[in-house]
């Protein structure tokens, strides 16, 4: 009796011994608050004052981050270059700071004080989705490129200053008081972009979640149409998962002059379009289909998501081999979808989808770089383009919708139309996102694949592989199982240089040189400004020249480099390059009806 007591009492000390070395770990490494404001005193001058009150300290030496890349863009962008005057007080006396590395602050707390302030400036001057910008007019705060961070950090609070002339402020953040946010952790901060000005706002509903959109900049949006389309679009992207995550959800819409791009968040996006291209339906159709890709990353990205794609490591590259699957299968839904709206003709889809495996089979990259490859190096190839690039790599974007829909026709034909592409995000989104918590590996990815199909289906091998000359021929295969052929619309004229041009003013320069062309190797480079061929002067396009000049007869180039005029010649070959088309073959086919079934 007595061995059992003395047991039991020692059973009973280590429990106690493990409760106090719990209790001690909590209090060690619980996390520090970081309080922020930020103040916008003379949107003019495009600086916005930053300050960190950083309470609950533990440490003699506190280090602080800024974020070289924005999640969602993947390429180091070097937010710190705008970082200014970083400086730290505490009980009225300034703390020593040293610079670790090119984004790594270190801040010595020798009186380890529980509170430090830290204020800095920061330069708010480039217009894009992925950057903070300031002027008179409005701000843009994305947080990744304004706001420090520290490795053991919790929860917190944004206060904002701004301009009264600025009525409205666009963000997700949870609003305690006015202009007052408050946020679970770093990562929830910064995935959530804030927009201050005099924008016009509407609100729809989607599958009951309330979303806003900010019309950003002078334009002209028929408000009433855009508002019934996009509402249209955001509920046809809802049915391919068939669960909306969000409580909400913003679109952040910026108006520029020329160019586009987004760039999505957790619960909201950002997108650009030309002010005035509303009334262009080409270029609307197109704005939409990028809302459409921009929103679906909701799902697919930020919550069905290859594992490195979150928690991040905002101070270097975070790699995976499956960018395609983020990337490449929401490019191939963002036009689906249209389609599926009504937005897109059966023939318009087929058209884009024909150009989209045309475009993947001409580029000589393809033969070069795999889908993995394309997304293990997008940190310095995708979002870095050379006159090169079209030689040596291929989008994860392009050939990944491709392969996104041959995947999807696949899966269909293996369960006799009952299964999709569809379901298997629905799988990946339970599996992954609701049970799991986490983001899958490139194996399990790929057995999902598999326990969809209900067989082995060795998808992999079409993101590890490059194209071959098989590959044409393995896509005419595929889309047979749902009674479609594909052939090339080319006639095999020869009128083929391999050059590629762009307009810049009134001149033609050469773009970019296609490797093993009639062109490649020659003094010919990009940068050279062609002036005449054959005595003749390039006004607009040098294919339609050389079809005027005639069919296989050698071409004498004047060109200009650096203000040097130089001759060459060289003579056209055959057009190596597919127009591909899709065309239907049975109308009535099962599965074919299933692939492109409209809400």
């Amino acid at each position: 009796m007595v061995k059992t007591s003395n047991c039991y009492l020692f059973a009973a000390m280590r429990k106690v011994n493990l409760v106090l070395l719990l209790l001690i770990l909590s209090i060690q490494t619980k996390a520090m608050k970081i309080n922020y404001t930020i103040d916008i005193q003379n949107p003019n001058t495009h600086y916005a004052l930053v300050k960190l009150e950083i309470s609950e300290i533990k440490e003699s030496r506190i280090v602080l981050k800024m974020p070289v890349w924005t999640p969602g863009s993947y390429m180091v962008r070097e937010f710190e270059r705008n970082i200014e005057q970083v400086s730290a007080i505490s009980n009225k006396k300034n703390n020593t700071i040293s610079k670790v590395d090119k984004s790594t602050w270190a801040i010595e707390n020798k009186s380890t004080d529980k509170t430090i302030e830290v204020t800095y400036k920061v330069y708010c001057f480039e217009n894009t989705v992925r950057t903070s910008y300031i002027d008179n007019d409005h701000a843009f705060l994305l947080l990744s490129s304004c706001l420090l961070y520290a490795d053991k950090q919790g929860s917190g609070t944004l206060d904002i200053n701004y301009p009264e002339a600025w009525t409205k402020i666009s963000t997700t953040l949870i609003q305690s008081k006015p202009n007052l946010f408050s946020f679970d952790n770093y990562d929830e901060l910064i995935d959530s972009p804030i927009e201050i000005g005099n924008h016009q706002v509407f609100k729809f509903e989607v599958a009951g979640v309330p979303h806003t959109v900010a019309l950003v900049g002078k334009n002209n949006c028929p408000t009433d149409k855009f508002k019934t389309d996009l509402q249209k679009i955001c509920s046809t992207m809802n049915q391919i998962v068939g669960k909306h995550p969000c409580k909400e959800y913003l679109f952040i819409i910026h108006h520029v002059e020329e160019g586009g791009g987004g760039l999505e968040h957790a619960n909201s996006n950002v997108v650009q379009m030309q002010r005035f291209a509303y009334t262009n339906k080409e270029r609307y159709l197109n704005f939409l289909s990028l809302c459409a890709h921009e929103y679906f990353h909701l799902w697919n990205v930020k919550r069905i998501r290859p594992e490195a794609l979150g928690p991040f490591d905002y101070s270097k590259e975070n790699y995976t081999n499956l960018l395609w699957v983020a990337e490449g299968i929401t490019s191939y839904y963002d036009e689906l979808a249209m389609y599926r709206a009504g937005f897109r003709t059966e023939s318009e889809y087929l058209r884009i989808l024909s150009n989209t495996f045309s475009a993947t089979i001409n580029r000589k990259g393809a033969e070069i770089q795999s889908m993995h490859e394309a997304s293990f190096d997008a940190w310095i190839k995708e979002y870095r383009p050379n006159e090169n690039s079209i030689n040596t790599n291929i989008s994860y974007y392009m050939k990944g919708a491709s392969i996104a829909a041959l995947l999807d026709i696949e899966l269909l034909d293996a369960t006799k139309g009952s299964k999709g592409l569809d379901h298997l995000l629905q799988h990946l989104y339970s599996e992954y996102y609701e049970k799991k918590q986490r983001g899958f590996t490139d194996n399990e990815f790929y057995d999902a694949i598999d326990y969809i199909a209900g067989k082995p289906l060795n998808f992999k091998s079409w993101a590890e592989e490059t194209n071959t000359s098989e590959t044409n021929q393995q896509i005419k295969n595929i889309l047979k199982k749902v009674a479609c052929s594909i052939e090339n619309k080319v006639q095999n004229n020869l009128f083929y240089t391999g050059i590629n041009t762009e307009q810049k003013g009134e001149k033609i320069a050469v773009k970019s040189i296609d490797a093993l062309s009639p062109a490649f190797g020659l003094d010919m480079q990009a940068g050279d400004e062609i002036i005449a061929v054959n005595n003749i002067r390039i006004k607009t396009s040098l294919d339609e020249l050389v079809k005027l000049i005639g069919e296989g007869i050698e071409l004498n180039f004047i060109i200009s480099r650096n203000g040097l005029i130089r001759e060459l010649a060289l003579k056209p070959s055959q057009n190596p390059k597919l127009d591909l088309n899709i065309t239907i073959d049975k109308v009535d086919d099962p599965i074919l009806l299933v692939w492109l079934k409209k809400i």
